[in-house]
């Protein structure tokens, strides 16, 4: 078992939880790791180390061993959280993969609507709640994705870190998001900043760490993911929807970005696990109010 702890998340428990309005979980420490996801704004206030942080817009909270902490839910509406109890060596001992969480003083991160990690903590309660084959080792690695992406999400990585960015850069970045759907070029986007284009191409790959022609396929990409994912339309159908123009720049694209195809990708769409991640879906929602002990505890 020790072995097992080493290399991956040991999970204690899982939960989908709605408490009353008004209600508390007052002050404690816990022995191993919680992180909890939030996924509407709400007016609960988490406390911890003499610090309140208000989870007024959708966010996951990760909570250390051994740290004071207490939530003040909200007044006036109930309030839904996910979470996940568990062990992991690698966030005990320093490990550079994960010390934008264990090294710093964040708590609190923000979930975007579309965010990966709030489809796993969902998936997370589904997997607990039917107990099918070797769940226990894929609630395990469901644990260790979530990790990873908040890792990089705290630890300002390209996709993550708009807001750390110049302002002209996060302009640009908001117009390329407003503007997905039509057939724009880097020339307009570079407009909104006030910059030359062979300024602004130079600034915004000092702060992204990409060209701003790549950010934009990427973007287009995601969205297009996300409609793939849904079903929502053929492959032509969403190329043109995503601002590809047509269907061969598209699935062009798409192969040599993703190294499969677009169609393949709505194949594998059509298994359970990603209609459980799919954005606007709840799967979920069978398994609220559950609390699911997965393994017991083990102090450290």
């Amino acid at each position: 078992m020790n072995a097992y702890l080493n290399e991956s998340p040991y999970v204690h428990s899982v939960g989908d939880v709605i408490v009353n309005p008004g209600s508390m979980l007052d002050t404690r420490s816990i022995d191993d790791f919680e992180l909890v996801y939030f996924p509407e704004a709400t007016g609960t206030v988490y406390e911890v180390e003499g610090t309140a942080h208000e989870l007024s817009s959708p966010c996951f909270v990760f909570t250390r061993p051994g740290v004071s902490h207490r939530y003040l839910f909200d007044r006036e509406h109930t309030t839904r959280h996910l979470f996940v109890h568990f062990n992991f060596e690698a966030l005990r001992r320093p490990d550079e993969r994960y010390a934008s969480l264990t090294q710093s003083a964040i708590h609190v991160i923000p979930a975007r609507h579309s965010s990966l990690v709030a489809g796993i903590m969902q998936q997370l309660v589904v997997v607990a709640g039917y107990q099918s084959h070797h769940w226990k080792q894929r609630l395990s690695d469901l644990t260790a994705a979530a990790l990873g992406e908040l890792a990089a999400y705290a630890d300002h990585t390209p996709e993550f870190a708009v807001s750390g960015y110049p302002i002209q850069v996060v302009r640009a970045i908001t117009y390329m998001e407003e503007h997905l759907t039509e057939s724009i070029t880097i020339e307009q986007v570079a407009q909104q900043t006030g910059w030359t284009h062979e300024h602004f191409t130079r600034i915004f790959v000092a702060a992204v760490g990409m060209s701003p022609k790549r950010m934009l396929v990427e973007r287009r990409l995601r969205l297009a993911e996300e409609l793939m994912m849904r079903g929502q339309g053929t492959v032509k159908q969403i190329a043109y929807r995503c601002g590809f123009g047509d269907e061969h720049h598209f699935s062009k694209m798409y192969k040599r970005v993703r190294g499969m195809t677009a169609t393949e990708y709505m194949e594998r769409c059509k298994e359970p696990i990603f209609r459980y991640t799919s954005i606007g879906t709840d799967p979920g929602r069978t398994f609220v109010n559950r609390h699911v002990f997965v393994n017991p505890e083990i102090k450290k």
